[in-house]
């Protein structure tokens, strides 16, 4: 009996470093490099999409310096709106699914012009209907990448959100939102006002996750159960 306890145990911790030790895939990545928000690479990369709300539209401009390919561009959105309106309205939303996956990891690089929201928020949706909140996102001032003003790109695991996981509706955008601490918006520049054709731009987009291992669920399964039988007998 205590033997049996142990060899579970062992196979338990077993079960338990293989889970963490699994490798993340790319699920897409958007790099623009080719001047279409067609994505670049990426398990779910036929599936992916991007879509423009609350009335933003977009061109092409010079991508995020980290971005060393040539041509190099980046997804310039503006036509934001005007001052002390559609709060948490308007900007970029992208969409991929996450089946079979967990563990689901957003990395990107944005851009502020110096009359962009100085705030911008994460949102994500399980649904594809209703959207929630994440982290806000603060200018590290004008014309300025946030990669430029933080040391890397931004990123964001969505560590406590089980309904993100394995969810084919899974989607998360990025949205200008009113300075806390006035309801208005302010200009990423310190100095400037801001303007709906403020500018936010966007560059190597990619989400990654952990593929979810079926055989070693089905395992840990089995041992719960005969666990369970164990300690009834």
């Amino acid at each position: 009996m205590r033997g049996s306890r142990h060899r579970i145990s062992l196979m338990a911790v077993g079960l338990v470093w293989m889970f963490a030790s699994a490798s993340a895939d790319q699920l897409v990545l958007w790099n623009f490099n080719d001047q279409t928000t067609n994505p670049t690479s990426g398990v779910y990369a036929s599936n992916a999409r991007i879509v423009l709300i609350g009335g933003t539209t977009a061109t092409f401009a010079t991508g995020s310096p980290r971005d060393t390919a040539s041509p190099n561009y980046g997804y310039n959105t503006t036509n934001y709106p005007t001052q002390g309106t559609n709060n948490l309205s308007a900007g970029i939303v992208f969409a991929v699914p996450t089946t079979g996956y967990y563990q689901v990891k957003v990395r990107f690089d944005v851009r502020w012009s110096n009359t962009a929201s100085k705030f911008v928020r994460l949102q994500y949706t399980t649904d594809g209907t209703n959207w929630t909140n994440g982290p806000q996102l603060v200018a590290p001032g004008g014309d300025t990448w946030y990669s430029a003003g933080y040391g890397g790109l931004f990123e964001y695991t969505f560590t406590d959100v089980s309904a993100v996981e394995n969810n084919p509706n899974f989607a998360f955008r990025l949205v200008s939102e009113f300075d806390p601490a006035t309801n208005q918006y302010a200009a990423a520049a310190s100095g400037s006002s801001y303007a709906p054709r403020g500018t936010l731009r966007f560059d190597l987009v990619e989400v990654e996750a952990v593929p979810e291992p079926a055989s070693l669920i089905a395992l840990g399964t089995g041992l719960v159960g005969l666990w369970a039988l164990r300690r009834r007998r």
